[in-house]
């Protein structure tokens, strides 16, 4: 299952769906039917839940932060290493979702000054994030403010 969260390939049109349905189940097991309306952030509330967007959010920067704390010759971390050392070159086609391409949009759209593209961005990530997490206002961490940057307009959306 976290294989599966954490999967670069949940991203977009997926994660809504993902979250729809998981409202909807919150709903019947509130006993919660149509002519009843209630919004999707009560909703959470009431069930003291979150989107399923947002943990999946959390759950890959919980993965990431798990791979980048480990020794380096592991091959996770020898992978990352010539991910981030080659150039990419542009290719035709669809863009690909690989999980540091994931995670630099989550880190762009969170943190517009910071970005994850090069081993040196990879490097200094780490002490950036230090730094968040003692200044931050979010006692669970900066995987949540990357989450909720991520998925607000989902988590806010309008009221069935």
């Amino acid at each position: 299952m976290l294989k599966r969260l954490c999967s670069p390939k949940l991203v977009g049109l997926e994660t809504n769906k993902l979250d729809t349905f998981h409202r909807k189940q919150l709903r019947n097991i509130l006993d919660i039917h149509y002519p009843t309306l209630i919004s999707n952030k009560s909703l959470y509330k009431i069930c003291n839940e979150t989107p399923l967007s947002v943990q999946t959010v959390e759950s890959r920067w919980r993965l990431f932060g798990h791979i980048l704390r480990r020794d380096n010759d592991i091959p996770a971390n020898r992978a990352m290493q010539a991910y981030f050392n080659t150039l990419t070159t542009k290719f035709r086609g669809r863009p690909s979702t690989t999980l540091p391409i994931i995670l630099n949009k989550e880190l762009s759209q969170a943190f517009p000054q910071m970005k994850l593209k090069t081993t040196k961005d990879l490097q200094n990530l780490p002490r950036h994030l230090r730094r968040i997490e003692a200044t931050g206002s979010n006692s669970r961490g900066a995987s949540t403010e990357f989450a909720r940057a991520s998925s607000s307009d989902e988590f806010d959306a309008g009221s069935r």
